[in-house]
This record gives structure tokens, C-alpha cells and sequence, in this order.
């Protein structure tokens, strides 16, 4: 993996843009974890993560570019955690979803395969606090 957006990465943007998720589910390890962009529900494993993906590949012209990235590697295993953008079009307007991510990848058979993926929306600025008061 290199020092600016590492190949796994890329891989994993090119296969979104495919809009197959079985090309997106081959990123992932057998027992990865997925806490995707637009879901409230955390999911584990190959048929939980390839559901939030057949909803999400039905995004017309889906793309996603990486913005920026830190990588770390220890030993078998690598982190990258920064920001990205989804793209696509709804009713021939442009959708621009700014969010930010984390990836830990395991090496196994020579390819780093993704074990735990968050991604979330950045936060409404200025954040407002009183939709959070509980009385």
C-alpha cells in the first residue's frame, strides 16, 4: 500500500462505480464489518454488507473520489481513515455527499481485504446542540 490513497482504496472506489455489489463485496474479508454512509444498522459479514450495497448501488452514475487519507501499516495489518465524496444523479440533478471514513484492512493471500469499514456524513454546521436536549 503506498503513502497517498493506497491501491485497495482505489480498487474499492472503481468497484462502486461498477454499481455491481458483488464487485464491492469481494473487498471485503468473510468476517468483515461495514457501518455504511446512509444506514443507522452496523452489519457483519458477507450478506449483511452485500444488503446495504444492493440498495446503495441503485444510485445512478455512482462514483466516489477520495479527497484525502492517512495510511498506517503494522504488520498484517493497515488503517486508513480521511475523507471522500459520493456522487450521483437523482432525477438529472448531481448529488454531492461529502463524508468521512475509515478503513482496517487484513492481509490474507497477498490482498488486503477490508475487516471494518465506517463512513458518516459530516456533521450540519453550525452543530445544534438542542436537537440533542432530552428533558
Amino acid at each position: 500500500m503506498a503513502n497517498s490513497t493506497p491501491q485497495a482504496a482505489l480498487n474499492w472506489a472503481a468497484a462502486i462505480q461498477t454499481r455491481l455489489p458483488e464487485n464491492i463485496l469481494k473487498m471485503y474479508h468473510p468476517e468483515g464489518m461495514l457501518w455504511g454512509t446512509l444506514s443507522s444498522e452496523v452489519r457483519h459479514g458477507y450478506d449483511a454488507i452485500h444488503e446495504y450495497f444492493v440498495h446503495f448501488t441503485q444510485n445512478k452514475n455512482l462514483h466516489c473520489e477520495f479527497n484525502d487519507g492517512t495510511l498506517r501499516i503494522h504488520d498484517n495489518m493497515a488503517f486508513y481513515s480521511g475523507s471522500y465524496t459520493f456522487t450521483w444523479t437523482l432525477e438529472d440533478r448531481l448529488v454531492t455527499v461529502p463524508a468521512r471514513f475509515s478503513f482496517v484492512y487484513k492481509i490474507e493471500n497477498d490482498q488486503w481485504l477490508i475487516l471494518e469499514h465506517h463512513s458518516s456524513l459530516f456533521p450540519e454546521l453550525p452543530f445544534q446542540a438542542e436537537k440533542f436536549i432530552r428533558e
